[in-house]
């Protein structure tokens, strides 16, 4: 028998192992029940800068909670291009407003182009017997404008060109060139319309190439 017997731990021992699991224990679960939460952060706690840079993403932000820039330099050009609703601009890449070919049939309204406070249209006149009129109107938003050298009454449109009334093709040869006039901004279209041959579905044509003076 050997002369090292086991010695059982005393009962102060048992207890203070018992104590010592119980106490980790309990923070494992602490800890688990924090990370798992919005608890373990406290509410308005962290800075900006505590962040990651290009780290919060559109799936993280509430879009429609979004306003205005409250420091926006200009209120009223925050809201708007100049003053003007984007809807006021056509502009391509080249700064250039280009409507390409437009067509209509007989009786019907096309808009080409808008610019500015200007919408120009073209119009299809069927005179009737196979003869049409292609007539180009433009209509202003504004109060002091001029097309062409004459004033436009605001918000009834004017014709500025016409090509017909025929029954077979013609057109303005070599096109019209309109200046646009409401201040502070001017702008200077090259405007073509013509009278396609009788028996097409859309015997009528224009188009209009403007740029901002």
């Amino acid at each position: 028998m050997s002369q090292f017997g086991r010695r059982r731990p005393s009962a102060a021992m048992v207890v203070s192992i018992i104590a010592l699991v119980v106490a980790a224990s309990g923070t494992a679960m602490a800890a688990g029940h924090l990370v798992n939460g919005d608890s373990l952060i406290r509410k308005h706690s962290l800075s900006g800068d505590r962040l990651h840079n290009q780290t919060i993403t559109g799936q993280q932000i509430r879009l429609g909670t979004l306003g205005q820039v409250p420091n926006a330099k200009n209120a009223a050009n925050a809201a708007s291009l100049g003053g003007h609703p984007a809807s006021a601009f056509e502009l391509g890449a080249s700064g250039d407003v280009r409507s390409g070919l437009i067509t209509a049939s007989g009786g019907q309204t096309v808009k080409m182009a808008s610019f500015g406070p200007f919408t120009v249209s073209l119009v299809c006149n069927d005179d009737g017997g196979g003869t049409f009129d292609a007539a180009i109107m433009v209509t202003s938003s504004s109060a002091n404008s001029e097309a062409f050298g004459g004033q436009l009454p605001q918000g009834t449109p004017q014709q500025i060109d016409d090509a017909g009334p025929d029954v077979q093709f013609a057109d303005n040869a070599g096109g019209t060139l309109e200046d646009f006039v409401a201040p502070p901004d001017s702008y200077m279209a090259y405007l073509v319309d013509a009278v396609f041959m009788p028996g097409t579905s859309a015997p009528c044509a224009a188009s209009i190439l403007v740029g901002k003076s």
